[in-house]
């Protein structure tokens, strides 16, 4: 299944934070720091979503991938110890939901199957659009923007070092490191 490409309708960096901008304004989130990504992949979700299946499946079903959305079926699978690190707040599972969660806000019933050997656009790459809005969910650039240190984003949006970094980045911020 590995050697399947998509292409996902075109995204700029900019709608993508718009979107995640405005998912958070929808909630009442606009102003938290630290994201309540289950809550919002179980509870708030299916109402972006039509239709959308939330599932947690054990480590031998989904074998290697930590998640996956079908956007076919609408089905939203995450691996069991990832779900459990994301209720207990661990970086890397936080970000998984929600670059998941990108997925299933952008992606079902919009993606084309591509040649194997075809090569994907950044701005039509739907991993990179997921991974995109991940961060601009669980960091909003607003708030990031008020941060003077690496660690201070990991700690307050609960993200690791890498995602951070990633972040400013991204943002083209002057932040210490």
């Amino acid at each position: 299944m590995s050697d399947i490409v998509f292409e996902a309708p075109p995204r700029s960096g900019e709608n993508i934070e718009n979107l995640a901008d405005a998912i958070r304004k929808m909630f009442g989130l606009e102003d938290e720091t630290f994201f309540p990504i289950v809550a919002f992949v179980e509870k708030g979700l299916p109402h972006l979503v039509e239709g959308l299946v939330f599932d947690i499946l054990d480590a031998q079903t989904m074998g290697a991938r930590m998640g996956a959305v079908n956007p076919l079926t609408r089905e939203f699978l995450i691996r069991e110890d990832v779900y459990d690190g994301a209720v207990l707040h661990q970086p890397r599972h936080r970000f998984t939901l929600s670059h998941e969660a990108g997925h299933a806000v952008m992606h079902i019933g919009t993606l084309n199957r591509m040649a194997p050997s075809a090569s994907v656009a950044t701005y039509r790459d739907p991993e990179w659009q997921a991974n995109r809005f991940a961060a601009a969910l669980l960091m909003p650039r607003g708030l990031v923007r008020q941060c003077k240190s690496i660690e201070e984003i990991t700690r307050r949006f609960g993200v690791s070092k890498e995602s951070a970094e990633l972040r400013v980045k991204t943002l083209k911020l002057e932040i210490n490191t």
